[in-house]
């Protein structure tokens, strides 16, 4: 089995770009710079806020957005996963519905493994769901807690 499928991020992730945007312009207004220890927080709240924005935008840019399943392995845009590293498949949202892929060893989705299918959502989640089974990976409904 191969199939190649369009996937686009979820919109999580653009709130996220806003919002961090909004709390960087709204901290340098805000805060009073009165001695160093002041300097010190607000600049690594500043470059948090920044690196974030950065990683954010260069995820939302990226140009090649596609999800290819195989047999055994399993390729969101550069991450090649086999079947043995996937712990289970999570689906979050009834309308809207994000996948997450969850590795064995890891708290949390790492931002590369979640997304949303471009077209045809129902059928493809399906699908998704029809190769996670053939392959025993469980596949469950929830919130999905990812990392950046």
């Amino acid at each position: 089995m191969y199939k190649k499928y369009e996937i686009k991020y979820p919109r999580s992730e653009y709130v996220q770009v806003i919002i961090s945007i909004l709390i960087t312009s709204i901290l340098i207004q805000v805060l009073r710079i009165d001695n160093l220890l002041s300097v010190i927080c607000v600049v690594i709240l500043l470059l948090g806020n920044i690196v974030r924005v950065v990683m954010l935008l260069k995820r939302i840019l990226r140009k090649n957005s596609e999800l290819e399943i195989t047999e055994n392995t399993i390729r969101l845009n550069q991450a090649k996963v086999s079947v043995q590293q996937i712990e289970k498949i999570i689906i979050e949202g009834y309308f809207v519905q994000s996948i997450g892929i969850k590795l064995y060893g890891r708290k949390l989705v790492s931002m590369d493994f979640h997304f949303r299918f471009k077209n045809n959502e129902e059928i493809n989640i399906e699908e998704l769901k029809q190769w996670a089974n053939r392959n025993r990976i469980k596949v469950t409904s929830g919130r999905i807690f990812r990392w950046i």
